[in-house]
């Protein structure tokens, strides 16, 4: 049957394999904290109130059309395209995967004049809109 070389073995690889199931789980447990945890948004001042339209999309038409506005390497998740001339917001989602609610928020903050902590991209959109460019 087992000797006592098999049985120890045996019980060190359930260790081990316990613990990889826990470092796993945690690894898990961080990236949904991670995931869920807001972003710091500032006011942009003198930000126009702007209609925004929603728009629901099969997930590569979202995508092509967000991609633009991530990193290199990163995969949009929705974003917000502004029009200052037509006081208008259109939010890309993908219909396919729908986003999560922290998002939508997000990008309806986009919206309604916040940007991300530290950037200046949509103060310069309205400073290059208010100069007539």
């Amino acid at each position: 049957m087992w000797n006592e070389h098999a049985l120890q073995r045996c019980n060190t690889c359930r260790q081990t394999i316990g613990v990889m199931r826990a470092k796993a789980c945690l690894g898990i447990l961080a990236l949904l904290v991670n995931a869920c945890t807001p972003i710091a948004h500032q006011r942009v001042e003198g930000w126009p109130e702007l209609m925004v339209v929603e728009h629901h999309v099969p997930h590569n038409e979202m995508r092509d059309r967000c991609a633009r506005y991530v990193g290199f390497g990163e995969v949009p998740e929705a974003c917000a395209e502004f029009d200052l001339a037509a006081k208008r917001c259109d939010i890309w989602y993908s219909a396919d995967f729908p986003p999560q609610r922290w998002i939508v928020q997000h990008e309806r903050m986009h919206c309604a004049g916040y940007d991300h902590a530290g950037a200046s991209d949509m103060q310069e959109l309205l400073r290059q809109y208010r100069r007539g460019g």
